[in-house]
């Protein structure tokens, strides 16, 4: 039917929603024999594809009524499955999209028949895989499959059997990845037979009342096609069954594996639950099976959902299809793994910031930004504009100094020379000079004319007696013309005690306070030798 506003194709095209279709495995001989009807069957089907099936009770008159996108019966193989199902999703790999088709359904409802098949009747995983090796014939594409189990809520590798279980991660985009997982590459069905029957072997199966060799874990064949370009795979999982243990009797390690394998299914239904209402958080992560068919509901993949049913079980027929039904409701979101090219219009930055500042009202930042992008605008700050005009000063004391160049900032601790270039000594005493200096100029960088105003500066600068005097001769360095400073022994008190008769070596030594150098060593040991006469 012709509609005036279509969607948009590109929206088609990257949303899909999980197909249901149900499979209804024949009688067994036992239950041949008893002649008994199914209880499943199909009512009709719509032009929009879909069919109503019925699950009726054959000893009640209980009945319900669902709708699911597709219906095989008893007289169905396996491989019309795969041929109007299956196959649809296998092309879409090849140009990097992802596909899940996973079987689900109680036990010994003929879910690892549908996947694995026999010698004779190929499962999926089989015609899935010969389906793949046959589109690549030709081309330079590479077939990798892995096949491992999730039991007791572990991941264990079928291929190359680990002492340790393989870690489901997460990688940078968020996608679930299982670390030390092994890929085997595969280029014929006889290698894939060799391997695959080795992984099957190695997969953890018992006997229950119910079934004779059923599955005690969910087994994950996965599919993996790469080209030069992109990267796509094919999941396909065989979910182990619910089971109701008064029917199965089961004891011991037969009922724990029970009770996890409930346990994941229970948390499937959870996350179908809550994809349904659209809820703001998916509970994934409740279990490893969940978290696996991340991608596969509500993900990035196609998804195929084949629900099995037994024939001869109610209950457990409503339950299946009743989930079944409410996974038709989920979407999944496609993204293409090819990678993207570089995009070809150049934004403009400075323009966008431009107009974010005026739109806030920061003129004086627009400003600010004009002034620094400009290109005549000088690439040195004003603040360090001066600096780059005059040679470093090095004082004695806490002081900081600027490198020729303006790039580095060197800390001068208690420094014991100061270098002042020759050329920026002032001519003090200038009158014009002074008038035209508005500027105060720091401390730590006012020139030195001479050895007085070098004293009182640095005694300004620093708790420590100066003991420095300019040498005689100035010091060419770089070009630059500096005076460097010398060490001289201070005035101080100890000189003046000199000149004074009677003056006790103690007296001398109490004067010259905390200012104990090498020059006063034999003042000190003048006292030491005279210290019985004064210290009583």
């Amino acid at each position: 039917m012709a509609t005036a506003a279509g969607p948009d194709p590109a929206s088609v095209a990257s949303s899909q929603p999980v197909r249901v279709v149900l499979r209804v495995r024949p009688f067994l001989p036992s239950e041949a024999s008893s002649a008994a009807t199914p209880c499943v069957r199909r009512l009709g089907s719509h032009t929009s594809g879909e069919v109503t099936v019925q699950i009726k009770d054959q000893y009640t008159s209980r009945n319900e009524c669902y709708k699911l996108d597709s219906f095989f019966g008893q007289e169905t193989r396996v491989c019309q499955i795969f041929d109007q199902e299956v196959s649809a999703v296998i092309p879409g790999i090849f140009d990097g999209t992802n596909a899940t088709v996973f079987a689900y359904g109680a036990t010994g409802s003929g879910k690892t028949y549908t996947m694995q098949g026999t010698e004779d009747l190929p499962g999926l995983i089989p015609l899935a895989v010969s389906t793949v090796l046959a589109l690549c014939t030709g081309t330079w594409c590479s077939v990798e499959i892995s096949y491992y189990e999730v039991y007791m809520e572990r991941c264990y590798d079928l291929l190359e059997p680990k002492a340790r279980e393989i870690m489901a991660l997460d990688d940078k985009d968020g996608n679930m990845k299982l670390k030390g997982l092994a890929w085997v590459p595969v280029r014929s069905m006889e290698e894939f037979h060799e391997i695959y029957s080795i992984g099957v072997q190695r997969r953890k199966v018992a006997h229950t009342g119910l079934n004779d060799v059923s599955s005690r874990s969910h087994a994950l064949l996965t599919i993996r096609v790469s080209t030069d370009v992109v990267k796509g795979k094919l999941s396909l999982i065989d979910l182990a069954g619910n089971e109701d243990n008064r029917r199965t009797c089961n004891e011991g390690i037969r009922l724990q594996e029970s009770a996890k394998i409930n346990q994941s299914l229970f948390a499937l239904s959870n996350v179908i639950s809550a994809l349904n209402m659209k809820a703001t958080r998916i509970p994934y992560r409740e279990s490893k099976l969940t978290r696996i068919l991340q991608d596969s509901l509500g993900g990035n993949s196609h998804a195929v959902m084949i629900a099995c049913l037994n024939p001869m079980e109610y209950q457990e027929a409503v339950h299946t299809v009743s989930l079944a039904a409410r996974s038709r409701h989920i979407v999944n979101y496609m993204s293409s793994a090819s990678k993207q090219g570089t995009p070809k219009d150049k934004v403009d930055m400075e323009a966008k910031l431009r107009v974010w500042l005026e739109s806030k009202g920061k003129e004086k930042s627009t400003q600010r930004m004009d002034g620094f992008l400009s290109p005549n605008a000088s690439k040195t700050p004003l603040s360090m504009s001066h600096m780059k005009k005059s040679a470093s000063v090095r004082v004695p004391g806490r002081v900081k100094a600027m490198d020729q160049d303006g790039s580095k900032i060197k800390k001068v601790l208690f420094d014991s020379s100061a270098r002042i270039p020759a050329e920026n000594l002032p001519r003090v005493g200038t009158q014009d000079e002074v008038n035209t200096t508005k500027k105060v100029v720091p401390p730590s960088l006012t020139p030195i004319k001479d050895d007085k105003a070098g004293s009182s500066l640095r005694k300004a600068l620093s708790p420590i007696s100066s003991n420095m005097a300019p040498q005689k001769h100035p010091i060419v360095d770089d070009g630059n013309c500096s005076f460097m400073l010398e060490p001289k022994t201070p005035m101080g008190s100890y000189h003046i005690l000199e000149k004074v008769p009677g003056a006790t070596p103690l007296d001398k030594f109490n004067a010259l306070g905390s200012s104990l150098k090498e020059s006063l060593i034999q003042p000190y040991l003048d006292l030491l030798n005279v210290a019985s006469k004064y210290v009583r």
